[in-house]
This record gives structure tokens, C-alpha cells and sequence, in this order.
């Protein structure tokens, strides 16, 4: 942030120079008024650079805010608005809160014949003090998805050929 003791500096300098310049009457105090302007003026340079940065902070947390603001959250989960209005997704809601896009996945072992697909987050968000975490199928939440907002083959895997 600008530092207002720099911008003070720097006015209170033009007072000096204010001052100096009404009584200038010798070479000594020209070159005082010279040294008091470059003082000046490294102040106001430093003030240029922290406003700099303040205008690229300003701008990355503008952007920051933009890409959060292109995802919706609807059916448990986050989706991301493509520019020709239709959705991409479904995205882990606390990854994209933590400012990372994770793709859900189904949950392995699950039946997948109803209306809607059961997903979790891979990266997985085991929460402290929930019991018997460890035998559940998941490292995470899962989330329930109807399959009517994804196409078809969403998660189709084409087989891999042998090797052999």
C-alpha cells in the first residue's frame, strides 16, 4: 500500500524547498534546495512503485474474483459456464473454494443404474473427527448428480489395448 509517511515526506520536502527558495542568496544554499528536490523525488519514486503494486495486486484479485464468479453451484456441486452459455463440470465445491478445479469422479464399487451418477473429489477432504472414516469407499464427500445434466459417455473410459 502507498505509504502515507512517504507522500508526507515528500510535502513536507516541497515546504523546505518553499522555504529555502525565499531566502536562496548563495551557492550553499542552491545546492541544499538540489538535495532536498532529489530526496523528494526518491520518495515519490518509492511512492510510484508501492502504487504499482497495489494496481497488480488489485488486478490478480480481480481476476481471482472473476474465476470464481464463472462457476454456479446447483445439485451439490459446481459447475463453470462456458462462453457459449452451456456448463462444464461437475467441479468438487471445496476444491474450487480453495481456488482449484477438480473434476468429480464416480465413486468405485457403486451402483451406477439409478438417474443420477454418486461422485467424489480424488483429491479427497477427510474431515477430522468424523468416525470410522476409514471404512467408508470414498476419501471424501460424495455427491449425487443426476445424470441428465452431463452427456452420455461423460465418463465413458475407452479400454486400453494389451501390451502383450
Amino acid at each position: 500500500m502507498a505509504d502515507l509517511a512517504s507522500i508526507g515526506a515528500a510535502l513536507g520536502g516541497l515546504k523546505t524547498i518553499w522555504e529555502l527558495a525565499k531566502n536562496a542568496q548563495d551557492a550553499q544554499l542552491a545546492m541544499k534546495i538540489s538535495a532536498e528536490i532529489g530526496n523528494i523525488q526518491g520518495q515519490l519514486i518509492d511512492v510510484q512503485q508501492q502504487t504499482l503494486a497495489i494496481q497488480q495486486e488489485n488486478q490478480q484479485l480481480r481476476g481471482e474474483l472473476q474465476k470464481l464468479r464463472s462457476y454456479k453451484h446447483h445439485h451439490s456441486v459446481m459447475w463453470r459456464h462456458r462462453a457459449d452459455g452451456t456448463e462444464d463440470g461437475p467441479f468438487c465445491p471445496i476444491c474450487v473454494s480453495e481456488g482449484r478445479e477438480m473434476p468429480l469422479t464416480i465413486v468405485p464399487g457403486s451402483g451406477q443404474t439409478n438417474d443420477s451418477w454418486l461422485l467424489y473429489c480424488p483429491r479427497g477432504h477427510g474431515q477430522p473427527g468424523t468416525p470410522n472414516r476409514s471404512l467408508l469407499p470414498v476419501p471424501g464427500p460424495s455427491y449425487r448428480v443426476p445424470k441428465n445434466l452431463m452427456p452420455e459417455n461423460y465418463f465413458y473410459v475407452p479400454p486400453q489395448p494389451d501390451a502383450g
